[in-house]
């Protein structure tokens, strides 16, 4: 896979974006970077975690109360002057900020929590193009991702559905990890072709961004972004 920043990032829903805005700052200890309005209702605010970006989603109606992904956790290398942390945040799900170094986590690690961890690790490994980081962990760019045996994510995406639907996605807390690559179609089409499922065909959000989705083996979904403020591609319609 060819990226376009070697970093994942992490996005959350929520409906009470005071309480998030104040974790991420006073908490974190990150940085807001800006805002970004996707649709009506539903404003983005984002938040660097070491050139990764922590996506608080925020939605001016209420979330549909689904059960957790399998997305289970977050670790972020501490900011300067930032101590060790170790909780939730206001949705719910852990949140640590370590020491930078600890368990090979220098920006972010990601925790995914699944009842098949051998077949979560083949995906990233072989359909994502992720590498190997240890025997339960799997490396993109300088994110971590621990695969651990618990509950997984439900499949949230619909039977009927066209591929042309954001709902699936929606629901409390942590919901996605974002890869960002040079060509989201291109990149789509071969992920599917390794063995993923697309759940949201690819689409431009005007001058920002060509993005689509795929499904891990849980459910879980992964966001796949041309930005191009990263890529200096134009987007295409």
């Amino acid at each position: 896979m060819r990226l376009a920043k070697p970093h994942l990032d992490i996005g959350l829903f929520t409906d009470d974006v005071d309480a998030q805005r104040e974790f991420w700052t006073h908490i974190a200890g990150l940085t807001s970077d800006h805002q970004l309005t996707l649709e009506p209702g539903w404003v983005q605010h984002r938040f660097d975690a070491h050139g990764s970006v922590i996506k608080v989603n925020h939605l001016s109606w209420a979330l549909p109360p689904r059960p957790p992904s399998g997305f289970a956790g977050l670790a972020i290398a501490c900011p300067p002057g930032t101590p060790p942390w170790d909780g939730v945040h206001p949705g719910g799900d852990r949140v640590q900020l370590v020491s930078p170094g600890t368990a090979g986590i220098t920006g972010i690690g990601i925790t995914i929590s699944s009842p098949d961890p051998a077949r979560m690790i083949e995906f990233y490994r072989t359909a994502m193009e992720f590498e190997l980081g240890g025997p339960d962990s799997l490396r993109c760019g300088d994110t971590l991702l621990t695969v651990v045996e618990g509950p997984g994510g439900q499949d949230t995406s619909r039977t009927d559905s066209d591929g042309t639907s954001w709902d699936g996605l929606i629901g409390p807390g942590f919901r996605y990890i974002t890869v960002q690559v040079f060509d989201a179609d291109d990149e789509c089409a071969t992920i599917v072709g390794r063995g993923g499922r697309l759940v949201r065909k690819p689409l431009s959000f005007a001058g920002v961004a060509r993005v689509a989705c795929v499904a891990d083996p849980d459910g879980n979904w992964i966001e796949i972004s041309a930005r191009t403020s990263l890529t200096g591609i134009d987007i295409r319609d």
